[in-house]
């Protein structure tokens, strides 16, 4: 392999991403094409194609729109023509340029070369191995709502070939498990006012006043309610408090928005007025109202009860188990670049891990660090 002709071709490239003209960041650079690379390098040895050609193509693929966005409406054409006209400088061999431009000009359509089928297994097997890379692009380009997100990993994965499946399958299951997030399955609630609160809470989730959206009942609340029953046996508590206090955690901010900031302590009072008016007994009322008022992770107050300590590690397990809706919120709703949005998450997710009780930690440790491990990486 021409590692000069590499090592050249690459520090253009990283400057060309570094340009201020390139529109879509350095990130492009950082989190896409540089980690391609060494994908694409190790799958050229399994697929026996030629590794020279098949790391230039992951290098020139995107420069024409990094030096130039209007050129994306061309693409891959443009990007072909441009890495044609990259290599003509250094004087690379005609028959080598051409399989370049191949490999650029087919990596999203029909393969019929080891060398095409590498840098198009690289081009999705990347959103795998680099999970937040994949919402990345799942919400920042593409725009996808949360559930389609979800289900992205799957779609990039169906791409990549039997062969290069073969050597990625572990990494694969690792970033479906992580990347599925809460499911809001149907749960048959043990009390009448449980069901009545559950659809009043859920009505006010599909209300165009929630900013929100409807994610907030069926990625959160919703799938809040087995773990808190799960953690409910871990802690000893009264679990029918603990459902109650999730069924209401967050409604002062699902409500009115401008109560969001201070949502626990005017969702402590609303769930008072809600319980009162329901008649449930008073003793169980102020309880709720404790675990709302203590239940965040950025207002740290002490938790003296089972039922306070469940409800805040129910949420934390809840924000922990949907990475989707996270990232969702980082590189859709704020607009967040890729590193940014990173960092966004993991300052989540480190506060949220900061307000779980010990015991909870205990058996959730290997998912929070699992997820750790691709925040860092």
């Amino acid at each position: 392999m021409n590692a000069t002709l590499i090592k050249t071709i690459s520090e253009m490239v990283e400057q060309a991403c570094a340009s201020e003209r390139n529109k879509i960041g350095y990130e492009l650079w950082k989190s896409h094409i540089k980690p391609m690379i060494p994908i694409a390098q190790e799958l050229a040895v399994v697929h026996k194609a030629d590794e020279e050609i098949v790391t230039l193509a992951v290098l020139l693929h995107d420069l024409a729109e990094v030096e130039d966005i209007a050129k994306r409406e061309f693409y891959p054409n443009s990007a072909a023509q441009r890495a044609r006209e990259v290599l003509a400088m250094y004087q690379y061999p005609v028959d080598k340029t051409e399989l370049v431009a191949r490999c650029i000009q087919n990596h999203t359509a029909d393969l019929n070369i080891p060398e095409e089928q590498c840098v198009a297994d690289a081009h999705e097997l990347i959103k795998i191995v680099d999970i937040p890379s994949l919402f990345y692009d799942a919400y920042h380009h593409e725009h996808l709502g949360i559930a389609e997100g979800k289900n992205w990993v799957e779609s990039c994965w169906a791409q990549v070939s039997p062969l290069s499946q073969s050597l990625y399958q572990d990494r694969y299951t690792l970033a479906r498990h992580l990347t599925q997030g809460n499911v809001c399955k149907p749960y048959s609630y043990e009390t009448d006012l449980e069901r009545t609160l559950s659809e009043l809470v859920e009505k006010a989730c599909m209300s165009e006043k929630n900013v929100y959206g409807y994610g907030m009942w069926e990625n959160h609340i919703c799938p809040m309610v087995p773990i808190g029953n799960a953690l409910s046996e871990l802690h000893g508590a009264d679990a029918e408090i603990v459902r109650i206090a999730i069924l209401l955690h967050d409604l002062a901010g699902i409500e009115d928005y401008s109560k969001a900031a201070d949502h626990h302590i005017h969702g402590a009072q609303r769930a008072k007025h809600l319980l009162q008016e329901a008649g449930y007994p008073s003793d169980k009322t102020d309880l709720v109202a404790r675990c709302i008022l203590h239940h965040r992770g950025s207002v740290i107050l002490p938790k003296e009860t089972p039922e306070e300590r469940c409800l805040a590690d129910a949420d934390a397990v809840a924000h922990m188990s949907d990475l989707p809706s996270l990232f969702f919120m980082a590189y859709e709703k704020k607009g967040l670049g890729f590193e940014d949005g990173k960092k966004w998450v993991k300052k989540k997710i480190l506060r949220d891990w900061q307000k779980m009780s010990e015991i909870a930690r205990q058996s959730y440790c290997n998912q929070y660090d699992a997820i750790m491990h691709i925040l860092v990486s």
